[in-house]
């Protein structure tokens, strides 16, 4: 039978251990994927394409996705409630408008706007709507 060790062993198994430091090392210098302590940390990355039977969850653009080989379906988080709902004008205003309603109507205004972007932004890039 022929010798499949050239060297000693010794040196063969000083050798085997240096190479495993090594890849330890590496492998606590890489970044974990998730962090779990306190909560998910997901990274957003690129929606890879998957092999069939197999799903992909991950984050992209600051959304859940799922991907499988029919595509990909986006999870989207419950909407934030609406910022200063005490300022929303009920009923008639008498009299002239003061400044700190005017102000107060304009501010709910805006942010219903600025809400109404947000949707519309979510629904294309989920496909629900055209864009």
């Amino acid at each position: 039978m022929p010798d499949v060790y050239q060297g000693s062993l010794v040196s063969e198994l000083r050798d085997l251990r240096r190479r495993v430091e090594e890849l330890e090392a590496l492998l606590k210098a890489r970044p974990a994927l998730t962090a779990a302590s306190q909560g998910w940390l997901l990274t957003n990355m690129s929606i890879p394409s998957v092999a069939a039977g197999t799903v992909h969850i991950g984050a992209n653009g600051g959304d859940f996705f799922a991907q499988t080989t029919s595509g990909t379906k986006r999870m989207f988080l419950q909407a934030a409630a609406i910022a200063n709902q005490a300022n929303f004008i009920s009923g008639d205003i008498a009299g002239t408008p003061t400044a700190t309603q005017y102000n107060n109507l304009r501010a709910d205004a805006v942010a219903t706007r600025q809400y109404g972007f947000d949707l519309t932004t979510r629904l294309r890039t989920a496909g629900v709507i055209a864009t």
